[in-house]
């Protein structure tokens, strides 16, 4: 099915501007990190101040950090100063499966904190102290056509991106890649919950009415970055894996779409390309664009590839600029880049042969393959910005007052 772009200015934004007012500022050089997770961290590993390819990241509002530690398979606690404070294991949770796969987290209005665990097809709900709490959904094995049959209502297969509203509502992206690929066209399932309560105890009920009125699984082919905007009737998506048939898009220039919080349809919004005759030309991120964070009237993303956060303005979608370059030592899994005779690809990071973070200089944005990100004015009244930055086992945090005033 192909899919086009309606006319109407206001619904769809244009985020490259040949415009010099709107000329993308690059704040590499102006702004950099005040610190780091793990604070005495120690590269790729399983200690206590280590971490093994972080995926997410969520900044709670007294300043610690919830960290999900994918190849550790564990999630993480740290102080404001970047101290670990708990640890949570699959035997914290009674789990018989160690692979839980930690991987989405995200909070709701009332500070409780969600996971999703992509290994055992759940999502945990924990304290704000990190205390389990109960799990959400169920695990199962079906196919994509019974993925949404009633009697598979709620089930989860590997759970990934996740996102939750202020009221407890919970969104999530339900990957499981050789299940729902069809012709080698990659798609995923989706999920509500909605927060209700059932003998003065909190429970999460599926919400099927969403499930058929959703177009997510129709507009997107591979997402796990997601985000809501500040009234809380925007669900924002970005799409790591477009096909030429998504608006004309034959350069598959990865983008950022919007949906209708409450029923899931699109909202005709997408960020990050340019369009003209109906059809996306020009795209601002490189290869693939991961987590992504709303904070006020700006839209903040992840360039995987090109090791950076790209800013956008959420009402115009104008994009205003970026922060961070591509680390030097580092290549992904399916590349080599010796240095100095040493292999700097992931094979080699986690077999202990390449250290990058000695040599990746965190004080000047240098990301190796970045990821989630998180963005929140904390208790004190400061502002912080979270990234995780990936393959160098480490969390960059900035003040996020510094990055704004370049754009007020």
């Amino acid at each position: 099915m192909d899919f086009k772009l309606f006319s109407i200015a206001s619904f769809f934004f244009v985020t490259i501007s040949c415009s010099e007012k709107q000329t993308p500022t690059d704040l590499t050089t102006l702004v950099q990190p005040f610190g780091i997770i793990p604070s005495s961290q120690n590269g790729y590993g399983g200690g206590l101040d280590q971490l093994a390819q972080p995926d997410d990241v969520e900044i709670l509002s007294n300043g610690s950090f919830v960290v999900t530690d994918v190849d550790n398979n564990r999630i993480q606690l740290f102080s404001s100063d970047g101290s670990l404070l708990k640890s949570v294991s699959a035997k914290h949770l009674r789990l018989p499966n160690h692979n839980i796969v930690p991987t989405g987290v995200a909070t709701d209005g009332d500070g409780f904190i969600y996971v999703s665990l992509e290994g055992v097809g759940r999502i945990a709900r924990f304290t704000s102290e990190l205390i389990f709490d109960q799990f959400i959904g169920h695990p199962c094995d079906v196919s994509a056509e019974n993925y949404y049959r009633t009697e598979n209502d709620g089930c989860l297969i590997s759970p990934q991106g996740l996102i939750v509203a202020k009221n407890g509502d919970v969104y999530v992206i339900d990957m499981a890649k050789y299940v729902f690929m069809k012709n080698e066209v990659r798609n995923f399932g989706f999920r509500k919950f909605y927060q209700s309560t059932k003998s003065n105890k909190t429970v999460y009920l599926y919400d099927r009415g969403f499930a058929q009125s959703q177009e997510i699984t129709t507009i997107m082919r591979k997402s796990e970055g997601m985000t809501i905007s500040p009234d809380q009737k925007t669900l924002y998506l970005a799409e790591e894996k477009p096909e030429k048939s998504q608006f004309g898009n034959l350069k598959k220039m990865r983008y950022i779409a919007a949906f209708d919080l409450e029923t899931g349809r699109f909202l005709n919004r997408l960020f990050g390309v340019s369009v003209k005759n109906d059809s996306i030309v020009e795209g601002v991120f490189k290869k693939a664009v991961e987590g992504i964070s709303v904070f006020e009237k700006y839209l903040f993303a992840v360039d995987e590839k090109g090791g950076k956060v790209v800013v956008f303005d959420l009402r115009s979608g104008s994009h205003l600029g970026s922060i961070g370059r591509l680390a030097y030592y580092y290549c992904n899994k399916e590349s080599d880049c010796v240095i100095d005779g040493v292999n700097y690809n992931e094979q080699n990071i986690i077999a202990g042969r390449a250290m990058p973070h000695l040599k990746n200089d965190w004080r000047k944005n240098e990301m190796a393959s970045p990821d989630g990100i998180s963005a929140i004015t904390l208790d004190d009244g400061s502002r912080i910005l979270a990234v995780v930055d990936q393959w160098n086992s480490r969390i960059l945090l900035y003040d996020l007052s510094k990055i704004l005033r370049n754009f007020d």
